[in-house]
């Protein structure tokens, strides 16, 4: 097969041996692979695979034919469209994915749309509702809205009967988060739509005092995000009156 190879801060199309499935894999021909941040930082040199994973193969996400079974596969058969995650080696023209980690591509998505579907709605999927126990009628502001996780962690919630209000920097995209049925606003009005429940935050430590202090007694932050800082002050003391809880 040929894949997507991290060579010197450069990507090369280049031969490489077929990937073999074992116990419960399924060996997958793709035909989309999802683009990440962990692909860009494992292309810069920032981001070591997994154990397990290609060391050299970028690819967290992928979308395609099954055309192997290792031993003991149940869910999949030769044929089926899949699409699912694995721990890198999705860029390339074979991959191999443990079979509870793919699903089932409906007919109804394209392949292009399912290649690039699961990272980031199982990262969502995480942060809302394994981490922050987001329920129907609860009220979530997701601190970044625009990017591919926030897209999603605005569909979900919607889907769940919460209520959504997202913040977007760009103007230019606040109209299309609106369509998806979240309230949209700039990073600096989200006070004003306070309180919230659940507050999912993927831009980083600028926003940790706001979201503390916009919480709704036993609110939740949900850090997921932090390219516009790591570090920040924590009020202990906002904490203990909002009964607040911080994860990541």
């Amino acid at each position: 097969m040929h894949a997507a190879v991290v060579a010197d801060g450069a990507v090369e199309w280049q031969a490489r041996p077929d990937p073999v499935p074992g116990a419960h894999e399924i060996l997958v021909r793709v035909d989309a692979a999802g683009l990440n941040a962990a692909d860009l930082l494992q292309r810069a040199g920032h981001y070591p695979p997994p154990p397990g994973a290609p060391a050299d193969i970028p690819g967290l996400e992928c979308a395609g034919t099954v055309v192997g079974l290792g031993p003991g596969v149940e869910r999949f058969t030769i044929g089926d469209r899949v699409m699912g995650l694995l721990g890198g080696g999705g860029q390339a023209e074979l991959a191999v994915l443990h079979e509870r980690v793919a699903l089932a591509v409906p007919t109804s998505v394209s392949t292009d749309a399912a290649g690039a579907f699961c990272e980031v709605f199982a990262t969502a999927y995480d942060a809302l509702f394994t981490q922050g126990h987001l329920c129907s009628g609860e009220r979530l502001l997701v601190n970044g809205g625009a990017g591919g996780v926030g897209v999603a962690a605005v569909q979900l919630a919607r889907a769940t009967g919460a209520s959504v209000v997202a913040s977007v920097r760009d103007a230019a995209k606040r109209a299309s988060v609106a369509e998806l049925g979240a309230v949209v606003v700039a990073p600096d009005a989200t006070h004003e739509l306070a309180p919230y429940d659940v507050v999912l935050e993927l831009v980083g430590a600028p926003n940790l005092a706001t979201n503390l202090a916009d919480l709704e007694t036993g609110g939740r932050v949900i850090v997921i995000g932090t390219g516009a800082g790591r570090t920040a002050e924590l009020d202990l003391g906002i904490v203990m009156a909002r009964r607040a809880t911080i994860r990541g």
